[in-house]
């Protein structure tokens, strides 16, 4: 089982990478990756309900870093479905709905999937005791560590810059 949930997550890291880019990909696989991506959710959510149902239930009695990934991996959830969801909305591909040129469907969907980036760095930032467990010199544990924060900072720090410079606030707002 440990090694499934390993390859969700890793799936999970590759398809929101992918997703990033719909020049890259066009819009039928953006909207079919998207779909993967929702798959993946709910099978990495699957896989971890044991603590998700723990925590719930013992949420005043857990410490503070498990209450804080409780709240990022709320936090990344509703995210995560927000984009999937507005994806779905504004589906030109697999769904065709005639919502899919509502720019305020558009923007909603490219927020959200902006900061399901950040999040899911955020989220995957909490992991990293157990991501680098088998390093077992603290120096190189140190270096990854800095080189994931920067390597968040950069990829966060441009998923802003894009989102507010894209041509979704042009069409809506007319800037």
């Amino acid at each position: 089982m440990r090694v499934f949930k390993i390859f969700i997550d890793i799936l999970l890291l590759i398809v929101t990478f992918m997703l990033v880019n719909m020049d890259i990909t066009g819009h039928l696989i953006h909207e079919i990756l998207g779909i993967s991506m929702a798959i993946l959710l709910l099978i990495h959510i699957v896989t971890n309900w044991n603590w998700i149902k723990n925590v719930t239930k013992n949420l005043k009695k857990v410490n503070k870093k498990a209450k804080l990934m409780y709240v990022v991996n709320i936090l990344t959830m509703i995210i995560y479905f927000g984009a999937i969801l507005f994806g779905i909305i504004i589906s030109h591909e697999l769904f065709k709905f005639e919502t899919s040129s509502n720019y305020i469907f558009v923007i909603t969907h490219v927020i959200f999937g902006r900061l399901a980036i950040i999040v899911m760095l955020m989220h995957l930032g909490m992991h990293l005791n157990r991501i680098f467990k088998k390093v077992k010199n603290k120096n190189i544990k140190y270096v990854l560590y800095i080189i994931y924060i920067l390597v968040s900072v950069l990829i966060s720090t441009y998923s802003i810059y894009t989102l507010t410079h894209s041509f979704q606030w042009v069409m809506v707002f007319g800037m």
